[in-house]
């Protein structure tokens, strides 16, 4: 393996991080399975792995795994298989959305353990919503007994529409939150990172283990669209901050103008919010989603012809923009279509693109979990990234 101009800390960081990478994809990985993945030799991996186990990051499963009894028999050791403890660390995660603020705690593997839940509206101020995250991060660690050296830090995604109110600022391409980080690493004594939710829900939404996952569209349904594609389990061009793209292409010719945007754009025909004005248009009513959902069930002739053609202009920009990001999967995040709804949608998909099948699936973690998202990213840099690697730990 080349190391040239590598130092001795740096390189035990990237093999450990590569072991790690490979142990999470495979779920459990046994040491001659990881040596060959990786062209490490099996020494170097045993000791590597060897280490980790002693640091409580890796887990032995005490002992090999069973044989199959039809399988030839073979010859020397069997294979012991190691795996990530999801309980060496703690991660404090937060999902700053348009309505609603999720805090909540995860284990390694970014399963949910707890969390808390708060509604908020246009008139929540900044320092209300910094407080409820300092409150419930406390009130999470006390309930479960950890204390800020379990914890590996705290993670924040904030959703496009509160960036200006949580001060946050674009350098080049990328959006930071210096002011809002510093605040609460005073407060809390933790490790902080903040981004766009946007990304951070593409982020969470990859299952390593899952092949389908490793390439695939978010698209996230708010004020307006915004996606981030995954391509080989990463997030395509990085933690971009502009993912609102997708609002400016043109689903009708000719179609609604508004300010800031082309004739027939998805973010004046299709958003929920251009929906529901149509919709209300059409009834001389307010209507909401549960309302156009309802009405739509129950047959209302205007709202059926409303519905059908929206979902012809979704699916043509699903259909030509996973085309043109050569995923095949589409992860659908903040969509509250009814099942009906739904079930059109992905008819009209199958006929659409019947040479070439796109698969919609909806967001695990969307609504209260979706604190997961931020506890994603901390779990990414500040484990992963880091080769499970401490502060202040040495290349010996």
């Amino acid at each position: 393996m080349e190391t040239k101009g590598i130092s001795k800390l740096d390189l035990k960081r990237r093999n450990r991080k590569q072991i790690l990478l490979a142990i999470r994809q495979a779920g459990m990985l046994a040491r001659v399975d990881i040596a060959a993945q990786l062209s490490l030799t099996r020494a170097a991996v045993t000791i590597i792995t060897n280490q980790m186990i002693t640091q409580n990051i890796l887990e032995d499963m005490n002992g090999p795994l069973p044989e199959d009894q039809n399988a030839p028999k073979k010859k020397g050791r069997k294979k012991t298989m190691i795996r990530i403890n999801p309980t060496f660390k703690y991660v404090l995660g937060a999902a700053i959305n348009e309505n609603d603020i999720s805090v909540g705690l995860a284990n390694l593997a970014n399963e949910p353990i707890d969390h808390k839940y708060l509604e908020i509206g246009e008139e929540t101020e900044p320092d209300e919503i910094i407080s409820f995250i300092v409150t419930s991060c406390r009130e999470l660690m006390k309930k479960h007994s950890l204390s800020t050296k379990q914890m590996l830090g705290l993670g924040i995604g904030v959703i496009p529409a509160r960036w200006e109110q949580l001060r946050g600022e674009l350098k080049g391409p990328i959006i930071t939150f210096d002011k809002l980080v510093y605040l609460l690493e005073m407060e809390l004594s933790i490790p902080v990172l903040a981004d766009s939710a946007i990304n951070l829900y593409a982020l969470a939404n990859i299952d390593y283990a899952n092949p389908e996952s490793a390439n695939q569209l978010m698209l996230y349904s708010g004020q307006a669209y915004n996606s981030v594609a995954v391509v080989g389990q990463e997030l395509l061009g990085g933690f971009l901050a502009d993912s609102d793209s997708v609002s400016h292409m043109i689903v009708k010719i000719g179609g609604t103008p508004c300010d800031g945007y082309p004739d027939g754009s998805v973010y004046a025909e299709i958003t929920r919010p251009a929906m529901l004005r149509k919709a209300s248009a059409l009834k001389g009513k307010q209507m909401t989603v549960s309302d156009l959902n309802e009405a739509y069930a129950a047959g209302d002739k205007e709202i059926v012809k409303l519905v059908n053609t929206y979902a012809d202009q979704f699916c043509f920009l699903m259909y030509n923009t996973t085309t043109g990001h050569h995923v095949r999967r589409v992860v659908m995040h903040g969509f509250k279509f009814s099942e009906q709804i739904y079930q059109l949608i992905c008819d009209k998909l199958a006929v659409l693109g019947s040479n070439r099948p796109v698969k919609l699936t909806y967001s695990r973690i969307d609504g209260e979990n979706s604190f997961l998202a931020g506890s994603a990213l901390t779990i990414e840099r500040q484990f992963y990234e880091m080769g499970g690697m401490l502060p202040g730990e040495t290349a010996n």
